[in-house]
């Protein structure tokens, strides 16, 4: 008998912890050392899709802070079902009063 997990997709999340430490790798070996996200993905152990999508994750968390702003909620991962394309809605830098509101209805 297989045991059904209790939703869609919750058995393949990664941790926080295990994908801001991935992210932050691949941001310093990226822009902290030059390397391309194929060759940092090489260093790390992990596919050059799964490097791109740690390391812009961890940029989006932390562009509200660059701008002054509150956290917020945890962005979604870019290249995922939740964020197909773009960067994610942030609604502390998105929303009203964030720098890149643009008035309309979200």
């Amino acid at each position: 008998m297989i045991k059904k997990r209790g939703g869609p997709y919750p058995h393949l999340r990664i941790p926080f912890e295990i994908k801001a430490t991935q992210g932050m790798a691949v941001i310093e070996l990226t822009l902290g050392q030059g390397l391309s996200y194929r060759q940092a993905a090489n260093q790390l152990g992990m596919s050059p899709t799964t490097a791109w999508r740690r390391g812009h994750w961890v940029m989006d968390w932390l562009l509200p802070h660059h701008y002054g702003r509150p956290q917020g909620p945890l962005p979604p991962q870019r290249g995922t079902a939740a964020c197909p394309r773009g960067r994610p809605y942030l609604p502390t830098v998105d929303g009203p009063g964030g720098p890149f509101y643009r008035g309309g209805n979200r």
